[in-house]
Order: structure tokens, then C-alpha cells, then sequence
């Protein structure tokens, strides 16, 4: 089978939304599924299954290396552990292995354990789920893909929509008000696939707290398809904004903010880099608890830019005149694509920051401390100038 956004999104499911799927798509097939509660380091977790008078026991794993050893261990586990006999053992994995090694696994363990084993793999459940239309809304609901759109090209849909958002921005139109004339604005998207690919039901009463540059952007207020933060109403009259973050019911978000030096050279702050770590960070905090899953895209442009350049670190070495201001009005920098809430938002954004440094004259961005290793490795420490 081609190598749709369904496989896509099997592949990259987490550890508790795969336990969430399979217990749905066993139900669907008869069993009746009692969570244990029981889970093990890989984010896998074991269910009590019932068929009729047979006992049974589930065990899911997104583990990447290791499944054929790890369906071993979980069922001796789950014999030692457990003061049940077990009949018949589902070792449920995202790994897609031969339908020969599936076939010995399954041999070994009945052999070992004189349990029935069945392995569902990647293939099983992929075609379980793409081959009974009845269980299309499992992939709306644990995979966040349309089953009616399964070959869309997703990232293009994802880039007009941040064009459009972008166009608003251009404008000085923020998604609530104006967004004051003047100032260079760094703008920050975050839009997850589902945002043009989902038809959630989901209400403004139900956002978190819209994404944050620093802890001081407070006071979300509702609007009828948002949250946005106030933080700067009182300061310009309820008319204009230096700044705003905010998080749309459709799950993209997105971040201006105005904080540069004026005079005779224009400066951004030293501090854009960690004031947009801060943003994806709580973006991803933010999806995580609406469950708005990842693909996550990541957009860093900079409007009103020519002429500026990057504040100069009090410490730095750097030689003034190596430096120079931006040449483009519009800066707009690499898309980046986080396919996990568990990463290192400074490593993933590193090259990035580097591309915007660049723009600026310098070798890359100031806020990393730049080691070598004795093996010649070169390890790139986070340490923002604040």
C-alpha cells in the first residue's frame, strides 16, 4: 500500500494515544478491554481482555528497537505479576516486521509460555483501520487525519495557511485590533496539521492559555474563535498592540511582539531567540493539554526588518563592524517540523536561530555556548543572554 498520512500518523503516534486506538479498535472486534494501569517506560500499557470465558492480556509498544524481545518480556511479566492464568496474549507494536519473524514470534511465545499470542503490527492494524470503513472515525480520533483525504498534501494546506495569517500581520491587523505602526514585529506561527485538517468540536471555553514569550503575557480574554492576551490594552488605550500572543479553536497559534531598540541603528533584542523558545515550548504545553496532536509547524518571520540588526551581546567579542543590518524588509526563515511534544526546543530550533544571526553578519546565534570534545564532536550548549 502507498504510503499515506494514515501509515504517517501511525508511525508517529505516542505511547498513550496507540493504548487509547487499540483498546477501541479491540473492542471493535469483540473483546472486552479492563486497563490495568500498568505501564512501562516505552509509554506501553497493559489491559486485562476478555473473550467469552477466555482471559487474555494486552500489551501496546511505540518501542522502535528491541519489539520481538520486548513481546517476550511482557508476557513473562505479565505471568508473574498478574495472579490470573492467562489464555490467549495481544502484544500490539507500531513496528512492521516480516510476516515471517511475526509468524516465529507468535510460535515462540506459545511454545515458552503455553499462552495463544497474536501480534497485531503496523500492518495489521493499518489495515484494520483503512479496510473496515466503520472504523474510520478511530483514525479521526487517535490519528487527527481525515480518512476521506488520506494522500492531501498537508504541508502545502499548512503553508497557506500561514501566508494568510501572515498577510493579516503585514497589515498591522492583529486576529482582535491593530497591531501599532512603526516597530519591527518578530511574528511566530505554530500550526499543527489538524488545524487544516480537522473538524473539531471544539469551543473557546475549552483552549488553554493562549502560548507565551515571557510570563508576563497575561490576561487571555475569549473571543467567539479564540483566547488573546490583553497584556497591553491598558497601555495603548484598547486600540493598538505591541504585543500578543494568541490560540485559535482550530489550534494554530501564533506571536508578535514589538520589543526593539529605536535610535539611530534599530535593534532587536539579543533575547528574540529565547523569547521564541519560550513560545513553541508553551505552544506545545498548550496543544498538549487541548489534545492537539503533532505534526506541529514552526514559522519565525521578521516584518519591518531592513534596517535593523541584532542587539549586540554586553559580553560578546564579536568585532562591531563585522556586524550589519538586516537588507529585506521580510525576514522569514525555514519552516521547522516537530513530529513529537517530547523534544528540545533549543536543538530543534538551533539552525534556525543561525539562519537569522546570518542575516546579521555574524557566524551563528550568540545564545549557544560552542564546545568541541576531545573525539572532535562539536556540542551546542543553550545559554541565553537574558
Amino acid at each position: 500500500m502507498s504510503n499515506s498520512r494514515i501509515e504517517v500518523a501511525l508511525r508517529a503516534v505516542d505511547g498513550k494515544r496507540f493504548e487509547r486506538l487499540m483498546h477501541d479498535l479491540l473492542e471493535r472486534e469483540g473483546y472486552t478491554v479492563d486497563p490495568t494501569g500498568t505501564s512501562g517506560p516505552d509509554g506501553g500499557r497493559d489491559a486485562f481482555l476478555s473473550d467469552g470465558n477466555r482471559n487474555g492480556i494486552l500489551h501496546c509498544s511505540v518501542q522502535s528497537d528491541g519489539w520481538s524481545q520486548k513481546a517476550h518480556d511482557d508476557i513473562k511479566k505479565a505471568i508473574k505479576n498478574f495472579d490470573r492464568d492467562f489464555d490467549f496474549y495481544v502484544f500490539a507494536t507500531t513496528q512492521d516486521p516480516s510476516t515471517t519473524k511475526r509468524d516465529r514470534i507468535e510460535n515462540e511465545i506459545r511454545e515458552e509460555q503455553g499462552v495463544f499470542t497474536t501480534v497485531w503490527d503496523f500492518s495489521k492494524i493499518r489495515n484494520s483501520l483503512v479496510g473496515d470503513r466503520e472504523n474510520n472515525d478511530l483514525i479521526r480520533e487517535h490519528l487527527r487525519v481525515d480518512p476521506n483525504r488520506p494522500f492531501a498534501d498537508i504541508e502545502s494546506e499548512v503553508d497557506e495557511l500561514y501566508e494568510r495569517l501572515l498577510d493579516r500581520v503585514k497589515l498591522r491587523n492583529a486576529p482582535d485590533g491593530t497591531i501599532v505602526d512603526g516597530p519591527a514585529m518578530v511574528v511566530v506561527h505554530v500550526i499543527p496539521q489538524e488545524a487544516v485538517d480537522d473538524h473539531n468540536d471544539r469551543y473557546v471555553d475549552d483552549l488553554p492559555h493562549p502560548p507565551q514569550f515571557e510570563t508576563r503575557d497575561s490576561f487571555p480574554t475569549k473571543r467567539p474563535k479564540m483566547k488573546i492576551t490583553e497584556n497591553n490594552r491598558r497601555l495603548h488605550d484598547g486600540k493598538e498592540r505591541r504585543r500578543y500572543t494568541v490560540i485559535h479553536r482550530d489550534g494554530w497559534t501564533e506571536g508578535v511582539f514589538t520589543a526593539t531598540f529605536n535610535g539611530k541603528d534599530p535593534k532587536i533584542r539579543t533575547s528574540v531567540d529565547s523569547l521564541i523558545v519560550n513560545f513553541i515550548d508553551t505552544a506545545i504545553g498548550a496543544f498538549d493539554e487541548a489534545n492537539i496532536y503533532p505534526p506541529y509547524y514552526v514559522y519565525v518571520s521578521i516584518i519591518g526588518a531592513e534596517g535593523y540588526t541584532l542587539s549586540r551581546p554586553s559580553r560578546s567579542t564579536r568585532p562591531p563592524s563585522r556586524v550589519r543590518p538586516f537588507n529585506d524588509d521580510e525576514i522569514r526563515l525555514n519552516r521547522v517540523r516537530i513530529d513529537s511534544p517530547d523534544i528540545d526546543v533549543p536543538d530543534v530550533m538551533r539552525k534556525t536561530f543561525d539562519q537569522l544571526w546570518r542575516h546579521c553578519g555574524w557566524e551563528r546565534s550568540v545564545n549557544y555556548q560552542v564546545t568541541e570534545t576531545d573525539d572532535g564532536e562539536t556540542i551546542y550548549n543553550w545559554q541565553p543572554y537574558r
